[in-house]
């Protein structure tokens, strides 16, 4: 190999390796609306008894815009139209398997500088009470979990809410909600 091909190589290989560091991780377009928001919630479950065979939701909970940069005009093409909830559990528990990854596509505006309030907002599905790992808590399965011998699965929600302003700009809301599943035997 030449001393001019050596050198070449090692520029393209540094120029493919700049352009992978540049595309893989990069989450700047999540960031190009001139608004945040936050989410407060103010009722939510904690404790859920699989036994009753209900979907998850919180009870209240509150989405606020704001300006990213204090002193910022906002206008109605600042509004934002979320659309795409999913919503992705772990396990927090000591096992390693957790239950499926769950989208929901429901629009909900919250208007720039303001707020939008959700009442009853399903965050997990009950049909996913029947799969694993949920569906070894029934009695007819065992009642436990093989994983850590005990009778509750923990998992943390890690929700994450895809949207866009009016003005077609990206915007992703997340957060986590933790739940501790089990079946009740009345």
């Amino acid at each position: 190999m030449t001393n001019v091909t050596k050198k070449l190589s090692v520029v393209l290989l540094g120029g493919v390796a700049f352009l992978g560091g540049c595309a893989a991780g990069n989450h700047s377009a999540d960031e190009e609306a001139p608004v945040i928001l936050t989410v407060e919630v103010r009722e939510g479950p904690a404790d859920i008894d699989i036994s009753n065979r209900q979907d998850v939701a919180i009870g209240n909970m509150q989405i606020k815009s704001q300006a990213k940069a204090p002193g910022t005009t906002l206008g109605p093409q600042d509004d934002v139209v979320l659309t795409e909830w999913v919503i992705t559990p772990e396990r927090i528990d000591g096992g390693t398997v957790a239950s499926p990854v769950w989208r929901n596509v429901v629009s909900v505006t919250v208007p720039a500088g303001g707020t939008a309030n959700l009442q009853n907002y399903r965050i997990f599905p009950a049909e996913y009470f029947d799969q694993q790992p949920l569906v070894q808590l029934y009695p007819q399965n065992g009642g436990f979990d093989r994983e850590t011998g005990k009778r509750n699965i923990r998992q943390r929600l890690k929700i994450a809410i895809y949207g866009k302003t009016v003005a077609g700009r990206r915007v992703t809301l997340r957060f986590d909600w933790d739940l501790n599943f089990f079946y009740q035997n009345y």
